[in-house]
């Protein structure tokens, strides 16, 4: 066997004959001859496209008739064919090889190959071969054992001088031909069977992409064609990236729906609670509208008292004090929310009331924390008259000697105003009033409200009612909210 350093290549010109079986296609690509596929049918290609290879069943009635025309039977030309073995097919006769692609030279049964490639069945072995006549022949054979079920690349090249084999990519051998190749006029070229009596066999694999050229290919020709991509690459990348946008679109789109179902639950939930809120504050006007005409009866009593005791500078610096409280009452009726600044006077005002009606014997102080700016700090309405209230009229009116008051503001987080009301009254375990229902009833509204709060504005607003030790008194500690004014 004789080895040549390079074949007699023509870079650069194409196949003559081309059979891609692409879409379930069976014609030469470039002259438009039609393939004949007996016994055959298509099926995934070497890169996972469907319908782009032709399978052969491994018996006499499945191969394939590729045609009788000169673009097949070229006097120097390369046969490019991709294969992939399955079974080995031992039912036949003659020779124990698998046919994978042959043209003959002669209408003979022996010696008839002008070129040939075969499965060798007893060596695990793939051959290429091309023959004159019994004189006359040349043959390759592989090295290693070759891979069923997996696809290899076969090229076999020849002219009057040389026969090669090339086994993915890589040559197998090369050597002396020295004789013309001859072509049976009458014979078509076939893949996958032997079309001979003596030696009938068959092939059972899957085969694709066949090429025919009329010239010797070079090694770098045969490693391109190796090489060459998925010819549906960009249009499975582009389906990948389609169904990954409509993929993400779903997403988006479930996403958006369900936030949009969540809004309008939310929405319809902070509605629900908005009306509660204002069932709250109406329940609230309606009770402090019930306690204002009690309240504006004991003091027009108080002013009577002062009126008929003669102690008119009494009654007529009362009767200021409680027209200035009945004119803020009634201003701050008009609103959810008030100044710190307004509900300071208020309280102010109420306590001073209260103060005179019972002998000014109150002390009461207002603390407020360098921090925090009355006029521009808006709280809830009518969120501590009625601690404040129940401080003197259950705590402090009960308690005999000093009676003192203490009312705190500080911020809290820059969110929240913490209010503290400190007596040193009675405590509430030494009272045993009955309108101490009433003033759990108010307590009851701001406990309500302050839950709604929280609810609405997200927010973590609290209400303690602590009894000092020994019974000196009652602290009320509200954590009230920031509101702003409602747009």
């Amino acid at each position: 066997m004789m080895f040549i350093t390079c074949l007699n290549g023509q870079d650069g010109k194409g196949p003559v004959a081309k059979f891609s079986f692409n879409n379930r296609q069976s014609y030469d690509e470039l002259s438009g001859q039609k393939a004949k596929l007996v016994g055959a049918y298509f099926t995934e290609d070497r890169f996972g496209n469907t319908g782009n290879a032709v399978y052969l069943a491994g018996n006499p009635d499945s191969y394939l008739n590729l045609g009788n025309y000169p673009a097949l039977k070229n006097r120097v030309g390369s046969i490019s064919i991709w294969l992939m073995l399955e079974l080995e097919v031992t039912l036949g006769k003659g020779g124990m090889i698998n046919p994978v692609i042959l043209a003959k030279c002669a209408d003979r049964e022996d010696y008839y190959e002008a070129y040939a490639i075969y499965y060798l069945i007893e060596s695990n072995r793939i051959e290429a071969g091309s023959s004159r006549d019994s004189l006359k022949q040349s043959t390759i054979f592989s090295m290693e054992d070759f891979t069923r079920y997996r696809w290899h690349h076969l090229v076999i090249t020849y002219d009057d001088d040389l026969l090669g084999f090339y086994l993915d990519g890589k040559i197998v051998g090369k050597c002396a031909k020295n004789y013309e190749t001859l072509f049976n006029p009458l014979d078509s070229v076939v893949v996958g069977t032997t079309a001979s009596v003596k030696n009938a066999r068959s092939l059972n694999g899957v085969v694709d992409d066949i090429e025919f050229y009329d010239h010797v290919l070079t090694v770098q020709e045969i490693a391109g064609l190796f090489n060459t991509p998925n010819p549906n690459k960009n249009r499975i990348l582009l389906n990948w990236v389609l169904l990954v946008l409509a993929f993400i679109f779903i997403i988006v789109l479930i996403y958006f729906f369900i936030r949009y179902r969540l809004s309008l639950t939310l929405k319809k939930e902070q509605q629900n609670l908005e009306l509660y809120n204002i069932v709250l504050e109406t329940e609230l006007r309606v009770n402090r509208a019930l306690m204002n005409p009690h309240f504006v009866f004991n003091s027009l009593n108080a002013l009577q008292n002062f009126i008929l005791k003669n102690q008119n500078a009494q009654a007529n610096n009362y009767l200021v004090k409680f027209s200035k409280l009945m004119r803020r009452i009634l201003e701050s009726n008009m609103s959810d929310i008030i100044t710190l600044e307004f509900e300071i006077q208020l309280l102010k005002s109420y306590v001073e009331i209260e103060d005179l009606r019972f002998e000014e014997n109150i002390k009461y102080s207002v603390a407020i924390d360098p921090g925090v700016i009355p006029s521009a700090i808006k709280i809830p309405i009518m969120m501590l008259q009625p601690f404040v209230e129940n401080a003197i009229w259950h705590g402090l009116l009960k308690k005999s000697g000093e009676r003192l008051l203490n009312i705190s503001f500080s911020l809290q987080e820059d969110k929240y105003l913490l209010c503290i009301i400190e007596d040193n009254g009675a405590g509430r375990k030494q009272t045993g009033s009955p309108s101490l229902e009433k003033n759990s009833l108010a307590t009851g509204f701001i406990e309500q409200r302050l839950n709604l709060l929280n609810l609405i504005h997200n927010l973590q607003c609290t209400l303690i009612i602590e009894d000092k030790p020994n019974n000196t008194g009652t602290i009320v500690k509200i954590l009230l909210p920031i509101l702003k004014n409602k747009g």
